[in-house]
């Protein structure tokens, strides 16, 4: 069911009323605005002041304003909400609108995703008579509200007749597919969803490359299954395209992709009139593109909205040009071509955005490359290079591998609460940059690791090779995915060991692998505690159970357990006899790690840890005071 103008408004579901009276169902008479908003407050803050004045400016008309916070997007959604209403009392203690938290995430599911709406913040406007009136941006509410509080123009089916009069002579819409309403490309969308299928899989890919072009794009879109509701649209062009259907123009979809894609989306979208899409044989871009348009709606007989220079021949031939996003060249083109054009927002990625996709804040995790200098007290000027050339060639190896994983995991990304914000998933960055910084990356890290050592270079390699693995496949096995990951952070210190040429103490790599292993199996603890909080099914690509939460908190207990074990039997063993003159000391550490060993477990059984214990521990202040703490043991004990 797609929510768009003239859809019944679906229903008020919300847990936790921070202001305002609770509001259970819409009252007939009443015009609703209805805004969701991030958690993280920066576009509410700004939006404030235009909903307090819309709230006092038509309190007379009816009008009544309610902000949804999206709570349920952050990883610690109740802490949220507690941080949310502290900071609105201090901020805005005399708010004159309703404003709801979305802790349970079923106002998301029941505006946001039907509407196809990615974007926050986001507006709803709910007529009188309880039909969604507009969607879009909260900037275009001055010219929409009073339109709907007056007589409802807004409303396709209340002035259906006086719009199919007015627009009749309208000249078409045609949209674009990748690119412009969509902020990804179906091409690379396959590619990447048939690659984990596995080798036949492949090898039929690989054939097909001796095709051309539409061949290869109809053996993909044929072999992939792709999840139409939860790929990014471009919510401006969306906006467009309400616009134009309220207003009585046709409107339809034009693409280069394989008409398996299209049809699928004009199915699932349900607001056009006809679709034109590349088969087996043909591929509908560029010239060819322009000319079935032309033939279609005659020369300059329709409006297009394009993204790249494959659409300059359909701009040549349109009559009012629309540009998503468009390039510097392009941009420059296509005014040359067409005096005017209309932009439209496009996937702008940020630095930001790169940040996030490399994990920047991940490469904390290849500071184990310096445990071996560290525990080995040889902090000489020359370990410590090698170390830092090492940290950076791990760095950009494992960069290059969350690349790919984040290539491999569009679908799942996207049906994740908090992982559908990740670049690639959300749009932000296109697929193709991927297939580029991958082995980009790679050549970067093995080209410092060879002026480290081959034998440094090889250990490299073999982690590449076993993270890629797990992409592929041992993250869908149980238990066996959070072995392999404690084996990775265990390869950092080995790899380490080998880049300074310091041997590696049997009790640091056995300690390493209890340690780490409880720390994985606390993640997949809060994924699963996640699903079963929100009523959600067991994922089809893992093979863990939410029955299992019990078992694999037990689990975590004992490989914490077994970790602070064989510490205390190091403290004992005849190497620390040599290392420390006050041996004795060390025997503190083990009340320390019992402590937050024990303490992680709880936090992920009250919910207060998100799905990463390593990026939570960096943010937690008791993790820094413990983390002090040991290393004040261990120069004491120096």
């Amino acid at each position: 069911m797609v929510l768009r103008i003239d859809s019944r408004a679906p229903a008020i579901k919300v847990k936790s009323w921070l202001r305002g009276p609770p509001l259970t169902s819409f009252q007939p008479g009443t015009v609703y605005v209805v805004e969701f908003w991030p958690t993280c407050c920066g576009p509410f803050v700004a939006a404030i002041p235009q909903m307090e004045q819309l709230q006092e400016k038509y309190i007379d008309h009816r009008l009544e304003v309610i902000g949804v916070a999206a709570c349920e997007r952050a990883p610690m959604p109740d802490e949220t909400r507690i941080d949310l209403d502290v900071w609105l009392t201090k901020k805005l203690p005399n708010l004159n609108y309703r404003i709801a938290c979305d802790s349970t995430g079923d106002m998301y599911k029941l505006w946001m995703e039907p509407s196809v709406s990615r974007g926050i913040p986001t507006s709803f406007v709910v007529d009188r008579d309880g039909y969604i009136a507009f969607v879009g941006s909260p900037m275009q509410l001055d010219d929409v509200l009073p339109k709907v509080l007056d007589d409802g123009i807004w409303r396709a089916g209340v002035n259906g007749e006086a719009a199919a009069t007015k627009f009749s002579c309208e000249k078409p819409l045609v949209i674009d597919l990748d690119g412009s309403l969509l902020l990804t490309d179906l091409l690379y969308e396959s590619f990447f969803n048939v690659l984990p299928l596995g080798f036949n899989a492949n090898l039929a890919v690989v054939r097909s490359l001796g095709n051309d072009k539409a061949a290869v794009k109809h053996h993909l879109a044929q072999s992939s299954e792709l999840d139409y509701a939860t790929l990014p649209y471009n919510t401006r062009v969306l906006d467009l395209i309400q616009t134009a259907k309220a207003q009585g123009r046709t409107v339809y979809l034009s693409t280069a992709a394989d008409a398996k894609h299209a049809k699928a989306i004009a199915d699932h979208l349900g607001i056009f009139d006809g679709w034109f899409a590349s088969d087996v044989k043909t591929s509908l871009s560029g010239s060819l593109k322009a000319e079935i348009l032309k033939t279609a709606f005659g020369k300059h007989g329709f409006d297009y909205v394009g993204n790249g220079p494959s659409d300059l021949p359909v701009w040549a031939v349109a009559d009012k040009a629309y540009g998503v996003g468009l390039s510097k060249s392009v941009r420059s083109r296509l005014i040359a071509l067409k005096g005017n054009y209309v932009a439209l927002e496009g996937g702008n990625a940020d630095r930001q955005a790169w940040f996030k996709a490399l994990r920047v804040h991940q490469y904390v995790k290849n500071l184990l490359v310096f445990v071996p200098v560290l525990t080995s007290h040889q902090f000489t000027l020359a370990n410590i290079l090698t170390g830092v050339i090492a940290f950076i060639a791990f760095c950009a190896c494992a960069s290059a591998v969350y690349l790919v994983n984040d290539l491999l995991d569009l679908k799942s990304d996207r049906a994740h609460p908090s992982k559908r914000a990740r670049p690639y998933a959300s749009g932000l960055l296109h697929l193709r940059t991927g297939l580029f910084m991958v082995p980009a990356l790679f050549l970067l890290s093995l080209t410092l690791a060879i002026t480290i050592s081959l034998e440094f270079a090889n250990i490299l390699v073999g982690y590449f090779v076993l993270t890629s693995a797990y992409s592929l496949y041992f993250k869908r096995q149980m238990l066996v995915d959070v072995i392999a990951l404690a084996i990775l952070y265990t390869t950092r210190i080995i790899a380490g060991g080998v880049a300074v040429e310091i041997q590696i103490s049997q009790w640091l790599l056995i300690f390493s692998i209890f340690v780490f292993t409880s720390l994985a199996l606390i993640k997949r603890y809060v994924e699963l505690a996640t699903r079963l909080d929100r009523g959600l099914p067991d994922r089809s690509d893992r093979d863990y159970r939410i029955a299992d939460l019990d078992v694999v908190a037990n689990l975590v207990a004992a490989a914490g357990l077994n970790a602070v074990t064989i510490f205390a039997l190091y403290v004992t063993s005849p190497d620390v006899q040599t290392l420390y003159r006050y041996p004795r000391v060390l025997w503190l550490i083990c009340p320390i790690l019992l402590y937050w060993m024990a303490r992680n477990l709880v936090m992920a059984q009250r919910r207060l840890m998100d799905d990463d214990p390593i990026v939570f521990a960096l943010r937690d202040r008791t993790s820094a005071i413990v983390v002090a703490s040991i290393v004040a043991v261990v120069l004491i004990a120096i």
